[in-house]
């Protein structure tokens, strides 16, 4: 990459100074869009116009050099000045050629990591976009077989800043305790609520397990600690869209 780039820019100091009392000015913004056209295409683009600049001025060069009826002193100099383009041409190529596979790379790494953000501090605590995801496709089903189902939202927000996290991450352990056993959904909607889908459940059956959750609750944390604790409970209404449904506010 460092060899390219000084090549790059050392053929283009050449060809400036070797031609600056010849060619016009404007003449030189053709490097800058050859820089534009090589690095806004992909590799395989970028390497056909590669080839295609050095088949285009190879002949150029053979056609002015009959026309004009270059003497040999000026073939030579024109061959030395085809040569450094050349190598600007391949310096060009292969630093697109790197960038290119960087950003291949860059965006490999971002969805990659994107993917592992979905689960927030451990397993089975989806993030609320990962949530809304999966809850679509367990109201699907719920709908269709006429299932009841709850959302149990769980907010720390009057805790101290200092002890709020900890706490958070423990009853997240808890509530995955309780309820991704039966397959319910569990995740985190912000910075202070977690929310957790239980689906065919009925009223009953959502008793028992916050019972079994307050049990839990009670012999991991202290008891003032819980009483700063919210927990809210609401039954998933099926007769709204999917999208109302689904969507934590």
């Amino acid at each position: 990459m460092p060899v390219n780039a000084i090549l790059w820019l050392t053929s283009i100091i050449v060809i400036l100074l070797s031609t600056y009392q010849t060619v016009p000015i404007y003449s030189y913004l053709l490097f800058a869009v050859l820089a534009v056209a090589f690095f806004s295409v992909s590799d395989r683009v970028a390497f056909m116009f590669y080839i295609t600049l050095v088949l285009v001025t190879v002949f150029l060069f053979l056609f002015l050099a009959f026309k004009d009826q270059w003497t040999p002193i000026e073939q030579a100099v024109n061959i030395g000045l085809h040569s450094v383009f050349l190598v600007h041409l391949f310096a060009l190529y292969s630093l697109s050629k790197y960038t290119y596979i960087m950003r291949s790379e860059n965006r490999f790494f971002i969805d990659r990591i994107a993917e592992l953000e979905e689960y927030v501090f451990q397993d089975g605590i989806l993030t609320k976009r990962e949530f809304e995801k999966q809850s679509k496709l367990v109201l699907s089903t719920m709908r269709r077989r006429k299932e009841t189902g709850f959302y149990i939202e769980v907010n720390v927000g009057s805790l101290k800043r200092l002890v709020r996290k900890k706490v958070l991450h423990r009853i997240g352990s808890i509530l995955h305790t309780t309820f991704r056993q039966s397959y319910d959904l569990v995740g985190q909607i912000d910075e202070f609520t977690l929310i957790v889908l239980v689906q065919n459940t009925n009223q009953l059956g959502l008793e028992t397990a916050i019972k079994r959750f307050n049990h839990l609750l009670t012999a991991e944390i202290e008891e003032d600690t819980i009483g700063k604790i919210s927990v809210s409970v609401k039954e998933i209404d099926l007769s709204m869209s999917f999208d109302e449904a689904v969507v934590i506010k």
